[in-house]
């Protein structure tokens, strides 16, 4: 297992066995042996399927009979990564050893079984074209040459797998990982059966039909940046690309829809259509307008033709990443600097109100007194959409926790935002899409931010992109109705950014789904209330929601002008670390 190294998809296995040490060098026989795995422990059946998946891959015997050996036991190797992957993918990014052991050994499986099937479809293209086949042996090639289909798919299958696995995990791609996967595709073009129906040859029922959209499915996870979200996310995008991937064209030829392009000879991920490399020879061409259509049409009210997968899935703040990927162009504006720094860093809408309001509780904040159900609500909704009783809502009080301020390593900065290192365990908070409280030093004020991006850096370390949205930050709650009798307060923040002396104010809401654009809600500024127009959402994440609005009354602008200066004048005068002594 120590030998899955970084250069696995580099190189072929050697055929040096004759005969497999567990079982006879037939179906029949492994079977047998397969079946007596379910009573063994979980390690040991892993440990066992792994020297299985090892021998049969340097086993000298012909490839259609190495395939039919694999496909025995790959149903129980399923059932085998579906255990391990589970238990990997609930624990912290950061995990102790047992249970790093635990995710090598399921990326290990995964890796060599993916392997095999790569062996399979390159021995059988190379033997396809050393040998003659006469007449007689039409059979011999006919099986050679399905053999090269259905491995190619099967190793596309595990491939995107294999890339879901390290995306789960934050981690990136392996040396040659992407050059197989182009050259699997790019070999399937060439000899014209890339969108041959491996369900009418094996009799199976896959949901991917054919090698292109095999193919199509690794693209679309990683070409939906998946550093940028949360795992139940990247879960979800998973899950959908089974019935999106049919929707994306992947084409020999360029066309005018052709937004992401591939040199098949280069170990790299699709780049986007404009960005070519002068030394690029590009062979493959990928267009994602039809998913942008069809995610467009049938969002929101018209979700009627979506699946299961898709209404559960595709929330707001999925919907509303996908739509900026899939319209926007995806290439870095600000360059990096080098800077070496330790800032403070606290996570979460909650805990931001609590720090800009002078470290009071957000009940404290409303100054509603005695007629805190003035709205004549009792119960109201939590962030899960639970009923529950006001003396027992969550924005109460936040937990120590939620509320710790931590010092983090700056790698280098931008215009808009640090590069920091994590080192050790990570708190329940950190995550893509939250919404952050970033200083410099006690002198500066806090600066409102956003986690963009993380990724793993080595072993119990993360690296993660803070993108700073705004320095002057006023802290408010804003009342979201249920329904006609039930509503809640909500911290919420009030952001202003100045460029070019033009002063652009926006709203920090709560990512509770409760919210969309073109809907007016009441904002509480102090003991004044007044409503507000949600224009645009500018970001939407799972944390939090970005929006630009309007007055209703544009005679209350006057409240809010006088709210926003005394409150930015009070933040940039008080030390936030006071109020904790």
């Amino acid at each position: 297992m120590d030998k899955t190294a970084n250069d696995i998809f580099q190189t072929s296995n050697e055929l040096t066995l004759e005969q497999l040490s567990f079982c006879q060098n037939s179906v029949t026989s492994i079977q047998q042996w397969s079946g007596q795995l379910e009573i063994h422990h979980l390690g040991d059946s892993a440990r066992a399927l792994f020297n299985a998946i090892v021998e049969i891959s340097e086993l000298n015997c012909k490839e259609t009979l190495r395939f039919d050996l694999i496909q025995a036991i790959h149903p129980i190797i399923d059932n085998i990564l579906n255990s391990l992957e589970k238990h990997s993918f609930n624990q912290s990014l950061i995990s102790d050893s047992r249970n790093t052991q635990i995710i090598e050994l399921a990326l290990s499986l995964r890796i060599h079984l993916s392997k095999i099937y790569i062996d399979i479809a390159q021995r059988s293209k190379q033997q396809l074209q050393d040998q003659s086949f006469s007449f007689f042996s039409f059979k011999s090639k006919k099986n050679l040459e399905t053999a090269q289909t259905v491995a190619t798919y099967y190793a596309l299958q595990q491939l995107a797998l294999l890339f879901y696995h390290q995306q789960m995990l934050y981690n990136s791609a392996l040396t040659g990982q992407w050059l197989i996967t182009h050259s699997l595709l790019a070999n399937a073009m060439k000899n014209n059966f890339n969108l041959t129906n491996i369900n009418q040859i094996l009799g199976t029922k896959h949901q991917i039909k054919n090698i292109n959209q095999a193919y199509a499915q690794i693209v679309l996870l990683d070409i939906f940046n998946t550093h940028q979200i949360r795992p139940a996310e990247i879960q979800g995008l998973f899950l959908c690309s089974y019935e999106w991937a049919r929707l994306v064209q992947v084409l020999p030829k360029e066309s005018t829809l052709s937004r992401y392009v591939v040199d098949s000879t280069k170990d790299h991920a699709p780049i986007f259509n404009t960005v070519q490399e002068t030394n690029c020879n590009t062979n493959i061409y990928i267009s994602t307008q039809a998913l942008l259509e069809y995610l467009n049409e049938n969002q929101g009210r018209n979700n009627e033709k979506f699946s299961a997968n898709e209404k559960l899935f595709l929330t707001p703040a999925l919907h509303f990443h996908i739509h900026n990927i899939l319209t926007n162009t995806a290439e870095r504006r600000y360059e990096r600097y080098e800077y070496n720094a330790r800032i403070k860093i606290c996570f979460g809408l909650s805990a931001a109100h609590f720090y800009l309001s002078k470290a009071k509780n957000f009940n404290e904040t409303l100054a509603l007194g005695s007629n805190y159900q003035i709205k004549g609500a009792s119960n109201f909704l939590d962030p899960n959409h639970h009923t529950i009783p006001i003396n027992e809502t969550p924005s109460k009080n936040i937990d120590r926790e939620s509320k710790k301020i931590y010092q983090v390593d700056v790698l280098d900065i931008s215009v808009t935002g640090y590069r920091i290192q994590w080192n050790g365990i990570t708190p329940k908070n950190l995550k893509t899409g939250e919404f952050i409280l970033v200083q410099e030093n006690s002198r500066s004020p806090w600066r409102g931010g956003v986690i963009r991006w993380i990724k793993q850096s080595s072993e119990q370390s993360l690296e993660l992109g803070l993108e700073i949205l705004a320095q002057d930050i006023a802290p408010c709650a804003c009342y979201l109705q249920v329904d006609r009798n039930t509503g809640h307060y909500h911290p919420a923040l009030i952001m202003q950014n100045t460029q070019l002396d033009e002063i652009s104010t926006t709203l920090i809401l709560p990512g509770i789904g409760l919210l969309k654009d073109k809907q007016s809600i009441q904002l509480r500024l102090g003991t004044d209330e007044l409503k507000v127009f949600l224009i645009k959402p500018l970001l939407i994440t799972q944390s939090f929601m970005r929006f630009n609005f309007e007055l209703l009354n544009e005679q209350q602008r006057p409240i809010l002008d006088n709210f926003i200066h005394k409150q930015l004048n009070e933040v940039k005068h008080h030390d936030l670390w006071e109020t904790l002594k």
